[in-house]
């Protein structure tokens, strides 16, 4: 499990190159709640959003470690 806050895993997606209608996508999760994370203005998503948020993450450091 990550140690990052779902704030965290957005910002540092961003910083990756993707964008939230990129992470929307291969996630699920709407624009509108990406947003609200990223702004700090969902302090407690549900258990769900984070774990979609999570194995993004993983896959994309993953992925990025093997290059």
């Amino acid at each position: 499990m990550s140690t990052l806050t779902p704030q965290e895993i957005i910002i540092a997606l961003n910083e990756l190159g993707f964008t939230q209608t990129a992470i929307k996508d291969r996630t699920g999760i709407s624009q509108a709640s990406l947003s609200r994370i990223y702004a700090g203005r969902n302090g407690d998503p549900r258990l769900s959003v984070v774990r979609s948020l999570e194995a993004l993450y993983r896959e994309v450091t993953a992925t990025a470690d093997k290059a």
